[in-house]
């Protein structure tokens, strides 16, 4: 497995996404960058990375209609006491050795379905638009974020694989494999509300290891929140942290 940090992960995060969730980078004065979202207005997709010039965050973001957001990965001190801070979510940026993974041994009833192209079909998405059990939740995912899915398109230098688990022809579980030279991203990691807790997050994170093993990648990498069953599932499959950024989201208003 290769020894990849934090910038690297970055870098392949920004290219792998460029045709999807990320629609631009701009830069910032002191050597950071901040990622946004055209299509989604959650902080997570509009955020300031390797600054903590707050100010500059502050007034990028305004321009583009978003909350100020940063993920602070040191020197954060400061910005952690800002009285103007809203939220500080914990994350977790992992990576996992997939040179030896094998797909699994799909149970009898199950199905897996591999798309090679940038935008994933209709099958995957009924998954993406059913992952909780609050409609209202269901019904965001279905306006704002199945429709960025949708119009993904190719990025030079990546190769995209879009996986769906079937259970008796009816899908149920998803992930997307984005691979850039060695080093791969997993993400859009899901199974239906109605059919959690039946072991299908582990499955289709095996099926995309492999996946991207056949791709020729030797190392996954993958974001999730800290501290929570998520993590401890990648975790379980080998994944280990290898930063550990927080997203803070400050008021917009603050001087």
């Amino acid at each position: 497995m290769n020894d990849v940090d934090f910038r690297e992960m970055l870098d392949a995060h920004c290219l792998m996404q460029a045709g999807c969730y990320v629609s631009d980078i701009e830069p910032a004065p002191d050597d950071g960058r901040y990622l946004w979202s055209s299509a989604i207005p959650e902080p997570g997709f509009n955020v300031g990375v390797e600054t903590t010039d707050l100010a500059w965050v502050r007034a990028t973001s305004a321009r583009r209609g978003r909350l100020p957001a940063i993920l602070v990965t040191e020197g954060g001190d400061a910005l952690g006491a800002h009285p103007d801070l809203q939220a500080a979510i914990p994350t977790r940026w992992m990576l996992g050795d997939c040179r030896e993974a094998q797909g699994p041994v799909m149970p009898e009833g199950l199905t897996l379905a591999t798309e090679e192209t940038a935008a994933p079909g209709e099958g995957y998405l009924s998954v993406c638009g059913g992952l909780y059990d609050d409609a209202g939740m269901n019904e965001i995912a279905e306006t704002v974020f199945l429709p960025v899915l949708r119009s993904a398109r190719p990025v030079e230098g990546v190769e995209t694989r879009h996986l769906t688990v079937s259970a008796d022809g009816v899908p149920v579980a998803c992930a997307s494999v984005y691979r850039a030279g060695p080093l791969a991203g997993l993400y859009n990691v899901g199974s239906l509300a109605t059919r959690r807790g039946s072991g299908l997050g582990t499955l289709v994170t095996r099926a995309a290891m492999a996946s991207a093993r056949q791709a020729g990648a030797d190392t996954m990498m993958l974001q999730c929140v800290a501290g929570g069953h998520v993590e401890r599932l990648y975790a379980g499959l080998g994944f280990t942290k290898t930063a550990s950024p927080t997203l803070m989201v400050f008021a917009p208003d603050a001087i």
